[in-house]
């Protein structure tokens, strides 16, 4: 009678950390479907125009590099985790969950949310635009998404430095494997691309040091939360604080505040909203599966899956704007070189070094994790 009982409980243990995988796999997934669906938004209607450096609307100039560069970024990222964060609240709605939310914000796990929120959204996702912006006007954005991946890597070596997490060989290995693989990426991309490769690739890294810190802040506040509120927490205060805090500063600094203006009152008119509202939808399940793989198969493997949209994301890029050719994008639209693929692949491979020792994955059965 007790074996039998021990025997339902490891298949339904086993069946839960399947269930978690699936879900972190997912997230990554959900991850390059969102930034498939931000860069597709980007070359349309007014928005190419911007970039292209036209005129627009009823006879404005041509917009200023720092605007195209920063004030842009900043307009699509802010837009796309606004609807993110309304996407996760009638996610919370549909699951009753909005008191909970409101309860949990005035929390301490609540405010950390709101701090890793702050760290990954206006810093790193205006940084991850503006390497996707970079990145395809010299034709090619799905070459900064590896990159960006590095965020794993980062997040082990800030783990160390600031909360002495042990550092095993198996993630030093990781970690090297990593960088290995992101100079095969940002060396090739450089040859082939010229000067534009490097700024992408130096926002992508940023991006990935602000996703890296803000896994190692995160840790603590989600142990907590129920993952479909802690990521409307986290798309929420993001998309407040990008679009009308980070936006209008950025417009200050740059003296362009009436141009500020006038580019959010055309980009909320525009056509091209329609994709932003998609991408926003992507990015939620993007984070909220990433949260919930983790409390499931743990945080590690969890990051491991996730991060294999260091494929996803060059792989649906070329989907959506090339092999479907949506929004009147040439047919010709170029998916990474081969050298490039390879590279992704082995970016994600060192990830899954970084998080999981190889040698003891299996030994999970005996109660120990890599």
């Amino acid at each position: 009678m007790d074996q039998q009982i021990a025997q339902l409980r490891e298949e339904r243990r086993r069946k839960y950390f399947v269930r978690g995988v699936a879900f972190a796999i997912a997230s990554g997934m959900c991850y390059g479907l969102y930034t498939g669906f931000l860069t597709l938004a980007e070359t349309q209607d007014v928005w190419g125009e911007w970039f292209a450096g036209e005129a627009w609307g009823n006879g404005n100039p041509a917009l200023s590099a720092f605007s195209i560069t920063f004030l842009l970024a900043a307009l699509a990222a802010g837009i796309n985790d606004f609807f993110s964060g309304i996407w996760s609240l009638l996610a919370c709605a549909k699951n009753r969950q909005l008191g909970d939310f409101w309860k949990t914000i005035k929390t301490k796990p609540g405010w950390i949310m709101m701090l890793c929120a702050a760290i990954g959204g206006p810093l790193a996702t205006i940084c991850y635009v503006i390497a996707l912006n970079s990145a395809t006007a010299a034709g090619n954005p799905g070459v900064i998404v590896p990159i960006a991946a590095l965020n794993c890597a980062i997040g082990a070596i800030l783990g160390r430095v600031f909360f002495k997490q042990e550092l095993n060989a198996h993630k030093i290995v990781g970690i090297l494997i990593c960088l290995f693989a992101g100079a095969l990426i940002g060396g090739t991309s450089f040859a082939a691309m010229g000067p534009e490769a490097l700024i992408a690739c130096l926002f992508a890294f940023i991006a990935a040091f602000g996703w890296g810190f803000e896994g190692c802040v995160a840790g603590f506040g989600t142990i907590l939360i129920d993952y479909r509120i802690g990521i409307a927490i986290r798309q929420v205060t993001s998309g407040i604080l990008t679009l009308f805090i980070v936006f209008p500063l950025l417009a200050i600094i740059g003296g362009e505040m009436s141009t500020a203006i006038d580019l959010a009152s055309a980009a909320f008119t525009s056509p091209a909203l329609l994709i932003l509202v998609i991408s926003g939808f992507f990015a939620m399940p993007a984070f909220s599966f990433w949260y919930k793989g983790n409390s499931m198969c743990g945080a590690a493997l969890g990051m491991a899956c996730n991060g294999m949209y260091a494929f996803w994301g060059p792989f649906f890029i070329w989907v959506i704007m090339g092999l479907l050719n949506l929004g009147g994008v040439a047919e010709a639209y170029p998916p990474l070189a081969p050298i490039q693929w390879i590279g992704a692949l082995i970016m994600v491979a060192g990830i899954f070094c970084i998080a999981v020792n190889p040698t003891s994955l299996f030994g999970k059965r005996n109660g120990k994790e890599a």
